[in-house]
This record gives C-alpha cells, structure tokens and sequence, in this order.
C-alpha cells in the first residue's frame, strides 16, 4: 500500500526533533521509515511509492516559525471545489485542514473532519481541507486540480465539508510554513476573533480544544503551557529512540542495547513502541537483532491501544511470528484484518502477512510452533 518513505537520520539529534524532508541530504547510518496512516507526511515530497509493510514511526513534533493566537492568514486564492468561499467572520470558528490525494493519513481523517462539521455545524464552524502539493520547486498544473476534484467527486458525502485547491501556496504559506509546520494532515483552529487557537493533527485532541474554542472558554495560556511540556517529552522520547538504533547499527551487543530499550518500553507511548518494535524487526538481518524485546515493545503497545488498532496488532502479529509464536501471530492478524474493513489497501497486507504466517505453521519443521 502507498506510504511515504522518509529517512530517519540516526546521527544528528535535532533532525530527529525538528524532522528532516526527503529531499535534504541525511547523515549516515540512517534507517527508512515509512509514516502511519495516522501519523502524518512531508507535504513538499511527490506521491510515495508503494511498499509493502506499515512501519509505524513516532511523529516528533516540528519547531514553530509563528505562535498560537496570531493572526490567521486570508483563505484568497484558493480554487474551491466543493462548498463556497471562505471568510473569517467574527464570532465564526473555522478549521483550516491542509491534506493532499496522495496521502494516507489524510484519507483516514475524511470521515473524521465530516462528522465534526456536521457536530458543529449549527454552531457556526466551518471546517474546509485545502489540497496543497506544493514545494519549493512545484509547479502547479491544470492536471493537478483535475486530479483533486476527481478525487473528492470519488469521496462523495465521506468528505462533506468544503474543499478548496492552493494551486498558488498562498494558503500553505500562510499557514503551514507561517507556522512550522511539514507535515499532512494538519488543521489549524481559527476562533471567533481570527486568531489560531490551535494547531495540529486533526484526530489528535482537535475536538476537545474545538468545543472549547467554540464555546468560548479555551485556555489558550495553558494549552500552550501544556504542548510545550509534552513537546519536551517528545524530545526526550526521541533522543532515546536516537540513542538505541544508534547503538543498534552500530552492532553493540543485546546487553548493552537492551537497557535503553527497557527504558522506551516503560516511557513510550503507543506509537513510539510501535515503531520500535517494527523497526527492530524490518532492519536487515544483524547478529543483535533482539527479537525478545520487540516482541515485549509491541505487547505493551497493543495493550495501549486497547487491542483495537489494526496497524499495532500488525506489528504485534509480526513480533509474535518472529518469535515463533505462528499461533498467537495468526490470531493478532486476522483480528487486525477485522478491524481494518474497508481500507483495502491495509486489508491486502495485512493479508499476505497472514497468509506467510499460515504457510509457515504448515511446514513440517513449523507445524508444532506456537501451539
């Protein structure tokens, strides 16, 4: 299935932090990565190429250029596609989302962005998702909008909201680059007065800070005092995953590399487990690689999850196969193919690592594994 791969560049810390496009130079040794479909991808970068295996990567959060509560940029410019022109009105909340056909991510929060402009609807919120695939060496075509409104004629009421093309970058301009921000999606809260109020992922706390923007009580103050206190611990987080597939590459022996992983695994959140599990577990055949403690990484992030999220469970099928656990790696997958109904791109991989699970609990030196 389609995702972005990007390089997640092991030797220099603030890449990691401030996020590195795919068309800067990386420094050795580097890992590739590929971004969840509910992580997020480089807006500058062409369509991905497909791959055939989810790597779910934490997502550090990018450095901002702008601050919360300035000033939001005009939406002039835009060709819009479905719905009418966009105007801040005062007392008018908006969200601005900025997506593009070729991402993943962005094709899962459709449904997600619908709903909340049919919650909000009757009290004055708009929500509008601009395509954006420009960079700094993009030319805008004719064949580029046709592209877009063939695919939200395709989206039908799934994406029943207003969409506009930013054929010129103006909108990506004043918003995304304004604010730091390179990756999609993200939307971006503007309040009643036309001021950000927010930004981010769109099913990442966006409707609890919505309802409270739209009603009037939002602690810009202290929800700014929070990002950045969780924005420290994504650093921190980061320079730990930095720290251990450092050392990994650099072939340092379980017993040197396993206490850095005890410590993701009892800080991490979901995604960073995730992530660390996948990547141990992806990279090519080395003499350290600890099967053990992926396993244990994408346990703990399954349980985070609730056992619900059909990516983890993927990866948790994965660890559980490679530590001959064929049995137990079949349930987690077909579970993980239930979960992902109707997104045939997932279903078709999540299938065909089901079907290499089965393959191997049927061979006669693998029959007894996992029973």
């Amino acid at each position: 299935m389609k995702r972005m791969m990007l390089v997640l560049t092991i030797a220099v810390c603030a890449a990691l932090i401030s996020g590195c496009r795919k068309n800067e130079p990386a420094a050795e040794p580097t890992l590739e990565k590929a971004i969840p479909e509910a992580a997020v991808e480089p807006v500058s970068d062409a369509p991905p190429a497909p791959t055939p295996a989810p790597t779910p990567t934490p997502t550090p959060a990018p450095e901002t250029k702008g601050q919360l509560g300035q000033k939001a940029a005009s939406l002039d410019g835009l060709t819009y596609i479905k719905g009418k022109p966009v105007t801040f009105e005062a007392g008018k909340v908006t969200v601005v989302e900025f997506w593009a056909t070729w991402c993943g991510p962005c094709k899962i929060t459709i449904p997600h962005l619908t709903e909340i402009q049919k919650q909000f609807k009757d009290k004055g919120v708009t929500v509008i998702g601009i395509s954006v695939d420009t960079g700094s060496d993009y030319t805008p075509t004719d064949d580029d909008l046709d592209t877009v409104k063939a695919y939200v004629a395709k989206q039908g009421e799934t994406m029943d909201y207003t969409v506009a093309w930013d054929g010129k970058g103006k909108a990506n301009a004043g918003y995304m680059q304004a604010l730091g921000q390179s990756g999609i999606p993200t939307a971006f809260i503007v309040d009643g007065k036309g001021n950000i109020a927010w930004f981010g992922h769109p099913v990442d706390g966006m409707d609890d800070v919505l309802a409270q923007v739209v009603a009037g009580d939002f602690d810009a103050a202290a929800y700014a005092k929070a990002k950045a206190e969780a924005q420290a611990a994504q650093k921190r987080l980061y320079e730990l995953f930095q720290q251990y597939f450092s050392a990994v590459l650099s072939g340092a022996p379980i017993d040197q590399t396993r206490p850095i992983a005890e410590k993701l695994i009892e800080t991490g959140h979901a995604e960073a487990l995730n992530a660390m599990a996948w990547q141990i577990l992806t990279l090519p055949e080395k003499p350290n690689s600890d099967k053990p403690i992926a396993l244990k990484a994408a346990e703990k992030a399954n349980t985070l999850t609730g056992g619900e999220n059909p990516m983890v469970l993927d990866t948790y099928a994965l660890a559980l196969f490679e530590n001959a656990k064929v049995a137990e790696a079949i349930a987690a997958q077909e579970k993980a193919i239930t979960l992902s109904a109707g997104n045939d791109e997932l279903q078709a991989d999540l299938k065909t690592r089901l079907e290499t699970f089965k393959a191997a609990l049927n061979t006669p030196e693998t029959s007894e594994v996992g029973q």
